[in-house]
């Protein structure tokens, strides 16, 4: 998002807050006629019994003060006589508005256009509250503020999501700042004062001076009872979700028992989890089984931030975590970790006996902890070793299920690492004879031939579970090229089915897959399955040496900044001598001097100071 849409869309939200501040709409009566006077941002409209007798456009949206617009017209009584309606509006301070019929004043006011922040909108704690009043819960994940924070340049997160994205820390200043006007608000509490921190607050992300504010607050002399007054105020009045933020932040800094109900719907909130059960942990007692029932009420992010604040402070809490402490979370973040190491996983599995419930929650804890993000989760886990050994045991007794196979098969591929990757694991959080136990336990249940067989009927019957077929008949290391690319032809965008193929490691393979993408068109047009296709190509031709090279020149050529990248970056693991003299060398070129992308200007520099 460049500076050129955050302008606009600051435009559009102080256009809406002007438009509903000047809104203002007044009926009067005159010997039984009804003169209607309605002024709106952009016109003002007189009418007299339903018909509009004059109308003013205006050009500006600033034009509702300066200068006076006038509106004249006239209608007839009853009786036949003609009247006069004079009606003059604006003015610089404030919107006056005068009305006179035949000269004779009936209405003058003057209106104060305060535009405050929080007004002419819709609040949001009450808006949340409305509706669990209603249903005992909140049907939407909508929220009132949706429209100032989202346009057409500004796509729509998940709820929570954008906290977990922002890294940007506020600038020097901006804590103290707030902290100082905040605390003017609860000593001396007016619009003006009010108006000071809500601007102040509204525009940055609580996330990003979370730790810092908390440090400084807790330091500053204050009124805790003003300070939790202000802060209930802000949080009923709030029309921007970082407000009712920062009023939970200050709630979970004052003893707020009375608002525990009050908080525990908030929470209910994927947007407000996190914050709500920080103030209901520091601001109120006994509060881990309100904690629970937050849990297991959210889900995505908010039920990562639950899990992060439950304690299992008993069996059935522990129990819970291991069972259900996944179901409706977000894949590859740290909650895997988190139910492993709360549900006490390693104790659970260290029974000898376990129940087939245990078994199958302990699979979803193992196979989350091995989905690949950045970087896996299980290489965090102190008893990954002791874990993999126990579950691979009792895989013996439990796995009945196709499912329940795969899961041992991205085992297998987690123990396919490298000697230096396995010197670091064994240094932390493995031991030889774990490995070796995982290995045994694995290799035994193999044997049963029915595991490839379901595989190979899956995938060829067109079954639900491909993606995990395909897993088992790569572990088994099963011939199913002709399979998969007759599955290519009706779907050439599910890039499952080349990585499977890539598994194989044939130059002649990679250039089939590599002509399959001709259906494709221009690069620059690319859907987004196309482009995880034709990217994941691409960092796949690093292993092939000349390769694939008018691929790569068909993705230099585009303007993707991350095609560029990836097909450069391969570039460098060819030998120049395939490139040399092309086209594709007159692309380095270009992108050496002239590319925007410093990665990739750089990348460019190397290869042709090494050509030379």
């Amino acid at each position: 998002m460049g500076f050129k849409e955050e302008f606009k869309r600051e435009m559009r939200n102080v256009k809406s807050d002007v438009a509903k501040e000047v809104e203002k709409y007044w009926v009067l009566d005159f010997e039984g006629h009804q003169i209607e006077v309605m002024n709106g941002m952009m016109e003002e409209v007189l009418k007299v019994d339903g018909q509009i007798i004059a109308k003013n456009v205006r050009k500006s949206i600033w034009s509702h003060i300066v200068p006076f617009s006038t509106l004249k017209g006239t209608f007839q009584s009853n009786s036949g006589k003609t009247h006069k309606v004079y009606v003059k509006i604006g003015g610089f301070v404030k919107l006056n508005v005068t009305v006179k019929v035949d000269g004779k004043q009936l209405m003058h006011e003057a209106l104060k256009l305060h535009f405050l922040p929080w007004t002419n909108k819709e609040y949001i704690v009450p808006f949340l509250e409305e509706q669990f009043q209603q249903y005992q819960q909140l049907i939407t994940k909508d929220l009132p503020d949706d429209e100032f924070l989202y346009d057409e340049h500004h796509p729509k997160f998940a709820p929570g999501f954008a906290d977990q994205l922002h890294q940007e820390a506020v600038t020097p200043f901006y804590t103290k700042k707030l902290i100082k006007l905040f605390l003017e608000q609860a000593a001396n509490p007016n619009d003006q004062t009010r108006k000071a921190t809500y601007e102040k607050i509204k525009d940055e992300k609580v996330i990003s001076y979370f730790h810092e504010f908390l440090e400084l607050f807790y330091e500053a002399e204050k009124d805790e009872n003003r300070v939790k007054e202000e802060a209930i105020w802000l949080l009923e009045h709030a029309a921007h979700r970082e407000v009712v933020k920062f009023a939970l932040l200050v709630l979970g800094t004052v003893k707020c028992e009375e608002y525990k109900e009050r908080l525990k719907v908030i929470a209910l909130h994927e947007e407000f989890t996190g914050v709500a059960l920080y103030a209901l942990t520091n601001g109120t007692t006994n509060s881990n089984e309100t904690v629970w029932h937050i849990a297991k009420n959210v889900s995505d992010w908010g039920k990562l931030e639950a899990l992060n604040f439950l304690d299992a402070s008993n069996e059935e809490i522990r129990q819970w975590i291991l069972l259900e402490g996944l179901k409706n979370t977000v894949p590859g973040n740290a909650s895997a970790l988190m139910c492993a190491e709360k549900g006490k996983l390693d104790i659970e599995l260290h029974e000898k006996i376990i129940s087939g419930k245990i078994f199958d929650g302990s699979g979803v804890i193992i196979l989350a902890l091995l989905y690949e993000g950045a970087y896996q989760r299980l290489d965090e886990y102190e008893y990954a070793g002791q874990v993999l050994m126990r579950y691979t045991h009792h895989a013996k007794t439990h796995c009945r299920t196709f499912n329940q196979f795969y899961i041992l098969t991205q085992i297998h591929e987690y123990l396919q690492y490298d000697e230096a990757t396995w010197e670091d694991r064994f240094s932390s959080n493995w031991k030889p004879h774990e490995k070796r136990a995982v290995e045994e336990n694995i290799e035994e249940l193999s044997r049963n031939p029915i595991w490839l067989q379901q595989a190979l009927e899956i995938l060829q019957n067109d079954q639900e579970g491909e993606d995990e077929a395909l897993a088992v008949a790569q572990f088994y290391k099963a011939d199913i090229t002709d399979i998969v690319f007759q599955k290519l032809k009706n779907n050439p965008e599910n890039v499952q089915y080349y990585y499977s193929l890539f598994a194989v490691k044939d130059p002649k393979i990679i250039e089939r897959l590599i002509g399959i993408t001709e259906s494709f068109g221009d690069f620059n047009e690319l859907t987004n399955d196309q482009k995880v296709v034709v990217l994941s190509l691409i960092e796949e031709l690093d292993q092939y040496n000349g390769v694939g090279l008018n691929f790569i020149g068909q993705a230099l050529k585009t303007t993707d900044d991350h095609l560029q990248y990836m097909a450069i970056l391969t570039l460098h693991s060819f030998d120049r001598a395939y490139w040399r003299g092309t086209e594709i060398e007159q692309l380095v070129g270009r992108y050496a001097k002239e590319s925007k992308d410093a990665d990739v200007k750089e990348i460019a520099k190397q290869l042709l100071s090494i050509n030379e």
